[in-house]
């Protein structure tokens, strides 16, 4: 028998663990710590394998949710088929079927399991602390300049710190250990990192910090960034060559220059090559823009580094304004949740998301599971909180 989300149960019940949380749990925990060794794929497909199974047998989705998702597996679906189509590669398109919809599966299973908010930011912890010492460790012992955990690349990790410090310094207001976690995202050298955490700061002291903790800020923040700047000395030292970049926009010349020059020509050159063949309102397909497809991008030999571009070349215009119109939605209906509600909770989550956004500009967030997976189980977790106490109340 199907079942939706239980109304009537009290909020404490959510407290009891089952054999559902534990492996949600499990499933969030080892999707991180697979990251590096290329096997994430396969905890995603035990996933989606999980969710279906549970799907016909247990879970009955809310048709809310379904109407808020419609325009999502539209999108997707219709990637999918334009780059079957134009390329017959459905092999490796489908690689980026399994993680969009693991991002809708992992929101469901966390909706539906027992697992309350200070659970999973526990579990949370014990990640952050975990890639925090073999960060520590492969700098130190293995000599790796910027080291990255068990994750892809410190870029990667960086990012996914971004939550973490944003309910570490909002919601649970440890400013301390929050301290900590900026600088380690500084050592772990990712500029687009640090950038966002930035945000995050800006956006507390804007809303939440009282009048003698934004007068400390003024003093605390060029600490702050002397400490960063210290940390990343060799990134900042890169971007001596932005004068260049006129120069090499002209040549058509990516390669050579730092990261953030090679960024920019390269944009202007996958933009060039959608344009010659044609995919601007259409895009080219799921996958496209993925450094393992087979009909990769003739202008550079590695992926975007920023999802927008990312987004126009996959989906095209079309794709691109839906995206775009489901971000600021998003965005939007969170902050009126933190208002509403007065909600430290919801407004870390709106912070670490629109810092997120902003980090979109220069990485690769859009398709980073580790990072999805754990925030999508937080804000469906919240979500089912609220749900929970609203029907105590009717009660």
């Amino acid at each position: 028998m199907k079942f939706s989300l239980p109304d009537k149960i009290p909020l404490k019940e959510i407290q009891k663990w089952d054999f559902f949380s534990v492996l949600l749990m499990a499933l969030v925990f080892m999707r991180v710590f697979m990251d590096r060794s290329g096997l994430g794929a396969i905890v995603g497909i035990a996933l989606l394998g999980g969710f279906f199974f549970l799907l016909v047998f247990k879970l009955k989705i809310p048709k809310y949710l379904l109407l808020y998702s419609s325009l999502f597996f539209l999108l997707v679906g219709y990637a999918f088929f334009n780059a079957v189509a134009l390329h017959g590669e459905p092999f490796f398109t489908f690689r980026g079927v399994i993680r969009y919809f693991s991002y809708f599966a992992i929101f469901i299973l966390a909706y539906y399991s027992k697992v309350s908010f200070k659970q999973i930011f526990n579990l949370y912890t014990l990640i952050v602390l975990i890639q925090s010492l073999l960060a520590i460790y492969q700098f130190l012992i293995l000599g790796m300049a910027r080291p990255s955990g068990t994750f892809i690349n410190s870029n990667h990790f960086s990012y996914f710190l971004v939550p973490y410090f944003s309910i570490l310094l909002i919601v649970y207001k440890r400013y301390l250990p929050a301290l900590f976690v900026f600088l380690l995202s500084a050592f772990l050298g990712g500029m687009g990192g640090v950038i966002s955490l930035i945000l995050v700061v800006f956006l507390f002291l804007s809303h939440y910090a009282k009048r003698w903790q934004k007068i400390v800020a003024i003093f605390m923040f060029p600490i702050f960034m002397v400490g960063a700047g210290f940390l990343m000395q060799n990134r900042v030292k890169e971007l001596t060559d932005v004068t260049s970049i006129s120069e090499r926009l002209a040549e058509n010349q990516a390669g050579g220059g730092s990261s953030l020059v090679w960024r920019i020509v390269t944009w202007k050159l996958m933009y060039d090559e959608l344009l010659e063949k044609d995919g601007l309102y259409t895009g080219m397909g799921l996958e496209y823009a993925s450094l393992v497809s087979p009909y990769f991008l003739e202008s550079s030999i590695r992926e975007p580094h920023n999802d927008y571009v990312r987004i126009l070349l996959e989906f095209g215009l079309f794709g691109f304004g839906l995206f775009l119109f489901a971000l600021f939605y998003g965005l939007n209906r969170v902050k009126k949740n933190a208002d509403k509600q007065q909600s430290p909770f919801y407004y870390a989550i709106y912070a670490a998301l629109a810092a997120i956004f902003l980090g979109m500009i220069v990485g690769n967030i859009v398709v980073l599971s580790t990072l999805w997976w754990l925030l999508l189980t937080i804000i469906a977790i919240m979500h089912k909180e609220d749900k929970l106490k609203e029907s105590k109340v009717i009660d």
